[in-house]
């Protein structure tokens, strides 16, 4: 009985936090793939491999997006 309990505040912490797992992990990605295969491209550098302190593209998306994700969490709603 005493693993139940333990299991469902696990899963109950991953949930909790899913916004995050979803901006990091979906929304930042996704904004990479459009930045770089549309005409938004001609906005960006030539070498996206290392744009902001030594981060590629997809990593800053993913912060970016994680921290959106954070901020949506902390304030319950994404807009």
């Amino acid at each position: 009985m005493g693993s139940n309990a333990a299991m469902d505040a696990i899963v109950k912490f991953i949930l909790g936090w899913l916004p995050l797992w979803f901006g990091a992990f979906f929304l930042g990605p996704l904004v990479a793939e459009i930045l770089t295969r549309t005409p938004l491209q001609q906005f960006l550098p030539s070498e996206t491999n290392n744009l902001l302190i030594g981060l590629s593209l997809y990593q800053l998306c993913m912060v970016a997006g994680g921290l959106y994700g954070l901020m949506a969490k902390l304030t319950g709603r994404w807009i």
